[in-house]
């Protein structure tokens, strides 16, 4: 009797992260973190002190590593419950509001969003979309965020609200979006085309327009490998 054979995604959301979205995501996940680089407070309030390095940089990775819990193994496995636990865990103690959380969990999903509008060759069907924000929502939920928006134009305004009150710049927001931004390079791009997909994918991309950038990309290639 043959095998079955086993199919390369388990759920529908690790599809969507994972399968023909998966640059969409990968680079709009990283953008995500630098677009959070520009709010002063939460820099030092989920990133650490004004000493921002490598250590930072390895927490921002367990993140990532979090969030790819819950994404491949679901809320009801035991790693989506673990990854739960540790989101709440590390951010129990810190001394941010609601609304701050709302900002956080809107930027991870809408950040994509604007990548794949912007530059993917395949846009997100609308039952992607709606499963993308399905997705975020039931985050929120687990991690008890209150007064969480219903649809995706009310998350988008209360993007854009927030970040009028509270975007601005910072020398520590800026070496620790330049670290992320050398690594979407690093883990999207052939080496030797890096310089090109600068000047054609990100040269439009929404992440200039943040400031902790100040408006010009830092230089990936001089950066350790």
């Amino acid at each position: 009797m043959q095998a079955k054979q086993k199919t390369p995604f388990s759920n529908d959301v690790e599809r969507l992260y994972y399968g023909r979205h998966r640059l969409t995501f990968r680079a709009g996940t990283y953008l995500a973190l630098i677009r959070m680089m520009g709010i002063a407070h939460l820099v030092t309030a989920l990133y650490g002190h004004t000493q921002l390095a490598r250590e930072t940089h390895a927490r921002l990775a367990r993140t990532r590593q979090t969030l790819r819990s819950l994404i491949c193994h679901g809320f009801d496995s035991p790693e989506g419950r673990g990854a739960i636990e540790r989101l709440r865990a590390a951010h129990q103690h810190l001394r941010v509001q609601p609304q701050d959380f709302r900002y956080v969990l809107a930027t991870f999903f809408l950040e994509p969003l604007r990548w794949n509008e912007a530059h993917a060759k395949t846009p997100l069907a609308a039952e992607e979309t709606a499963l993308l924000l399905a997705f975020w929502m039931r985050v929120g939920e687990a991690m008890n965020i209150p007064d969480l928006p219903s649809s995706l134009p009310a998350w988008r305004q209360l993007q854009r609200e927030y970040e009028a009150r509270h975007m601005g710049f910072t020398d520590e927001g800026h070496r620790l979006a330049a670290m992320c931004l050398r690594d979407v390079v690093k883990l999207s791009v052939p080496r030797g085309a890096r310089w090109a997909f600068r000047r054609r994918r990100f040269g439009g991309c929404s992440c200039w327009r943040v400031p902790c950038l100040r408006g010009s990309a830092p230089s990936w290639e001089s950066s350790p490998r």
